[in-house]
């Protein structure tokens, strides 16, 4: 179904120009520079909305064309069941999180440049997820680390600088392995177009395709901070600000998308590599446990969400690596759950940080007797991180394990990969652990100084907090919101 409408390139364009508008006008608006932001995504979430809407009721993905560069091939946006959750979700929370912005921001100086960046890092990410041209995502990818690299040195806590070149080094790294992956394809199928590339790869040999997806995958894992390529990741999102880290987790997450996307879209043939596949298996069974395990011993909430995302990265990677329709659908499913989790999660930590002066689980205790409205949505952004039912995290659970098992006993019994997932399974209790102990140690048991002290929350810092944890709630309880959008995975797993 051709865009006609430019929904897709409407919702790139309002932040890309909205962006510039922020910037000169930061200093005679001073925080209220924060509405035009918000109008812009606002408008982007809209477009998004009725790409979707056109999408569910036509069951035919939605695909907009634009030339660019002769050698390099057309501008190509694609709203399919794969991008379109992705996408929305992207849009959805950094509505939330700029609108946690403008309180947050209040005490801070610089809100042109910051509402400036913080608009270039949601166009990067939608771009990244809508495009279908590697050297168009590639660019995208570039204008998502540039702009949240300088929103973590400008805005970010004390050690800010440090782990801001720690994050850029990481990343650019990583990049520079997808951009020689690029070439590589480009040079041997002649095409970026990611829709073109399983029939121009078609007669490649095997030693080159896995050279070309692993250096793609392996600049992704870096995105994704998956073990052992994970140390840029705690760092720089304790020293992020408070709504620059609550959007990061869907950032974070885009790698996973992109890996589903090369492995499954653009060269399929790799997805029947059992090598390939356990490989990415084991990493993802290992940052799974890595992260929840560092979770456990962590004292500051911001710290405990960040080890946190690393092991949900896990979880993600074992969908893309479990070469089954239902896994992927999980993928999907834990990647909107993890976003609105950690959206809701981390803007609770600088809402801590602000009215308590601290987020040290030590420091909160009785914390549900004082702040009802937060205390509820922490509860739900920690359930549904340890895959309580009905919330969107159990099912994203559900299906990932799922599909991993379905793909162990499928044509014949696979039983490493039917241990490697059991074990998975397991371990997943860790993430119940480290998610309990937060919720004991900070909402019940007798009310801290700090607690006690602790004035009102901020409605505005309030108010997006509790929103991430309604839509955990309803995509819960009616998940087919989302799985009805995945009839794409029709497409790969065609059997």
């Amino acid at each position: 179904m051709i865009d006609s409408g430019h929904l897709l390139l409407q919702s790139l364009v309002a932040p890309l120009i909205a962006s510039p508008i922020a910037m000169a006008l930061g200093r005679k608006l001073g925080k209220r520079v924060g509405w035009i932001a918000l109008a812009s995504l606002a408008y982007s979430l809209s477009c998004l909305l009725t790409a979707g809407y056109l999408v569910h009721t036509f069951s035919s993905p939605l695909q907009a064309t634009y030339p660019w560069a002769q050698l390099l091939g057309d501008i190509i946006l694609f709203f399919d069941g794969l991008s379109g959750p992705v996408a929305l979700t992207i849009a959805a929370v950094g509505i939330l999180a700029c609108i946690y912005s403008i309180t947050y921001m209040d005490l801070r100086d610089g809100w042109g440049g910051y509402f400036s960046l913080y608009l270039l890092f949601n166009a990067g990410m939608l771009g990244a997820a809508l495009s279908m041209n590697l050297a168009i995502f590639f660019l995208f990818l570039e204008l998502m680390l540039i702009s949240s690299w300088l929103l973590i040195a400008v805005w970010g806590e004390e050690d800010r600088w440090r782990a801001a070149l720690k994050y850029f080094l990481y990343t650019e790294a990583g990049a520079l392995a997808i951009l020689a992956g690029i070439g590589l394809a480009y040079s041997n199928t002649g095409t970026l177009n990611i829709l073109e590339l399983p029939s121009k790869a078609a007669g490649l040999s095997q030693a080159t395709l896995s050279l070309i997806t692993s250096l793609m995958i392996l600049g992704l894992l870096v995105k994704m901070a998956i073990f052992p390529l994970h140390s840029w990741l705690p760092d720089a999102y304790v020293q992020a600000p408070a709504p620059v880290t609550a959007i990061f987790s869907a950032g974070t997450g885009i790698g996973g998308y992109a890996a589903l996307r090369v492995v499954y879209t653009a060269f399929p043939q790799i997805a029947g590599h059992g090598s390939f596949m356990f490989a990415l298996l084991i990493l993802a069974l290992v940052t799974m446990i890595y992260g929840g395990y560092l979770a456990l011993a962590q004292n500051r909430l911001k710290r405990l969400l960040a080890y946190s995302s690393i092991s949900q990265m896990g979880y993600m990677l074992l969908g893309i690596a479990s070469a089954s329709m239902i896994g992927l659908a999980g993928t999907v499913l834990i990647y909107v759950a993890h976003s609105l989790s950690k959206a809701a999660l981390f803007m609770i930590s600088g809402m801590l940080s602000r009215t308590l002066g601290t987020d040290n689980l030590d420091e909160l205790g009785g914390l549900a007797g004082r702040m009802r409205a937060t205390s509820i949505a922490f509860m739900i952004g920690f359930l549904s991180l340890m895959g309580y039912p009905p919330l969107l995290g159990f099912w994203g659970e559900l299906f990932i394990f799922a599909g991993s098992i379905y793909t162990a006993l499928h044509s014949s019994i696979d039983m490493p990969r039917l241990a490697l997932t059991i074990i998975a399974i397991i371990f997943s209790l860790i993430t119940a652990g480290y998610g309990l102990l937060a919720v004991r140690r900070s909402l019940f048991g007798e009310e801290s100084e700090a607690v006690r002290k602790a004035g009102a929350e901020p409605r505005l810092m309030l108010c997006p907090t509790i929103a991430s944890a309604i839509l955990l709630v309803i995509l819960g309880a009616y998940p087919t919101m989302l799985t009805g959008f995945l009839e794409a995975l029709a497409a790969i797993f065609p059997s």
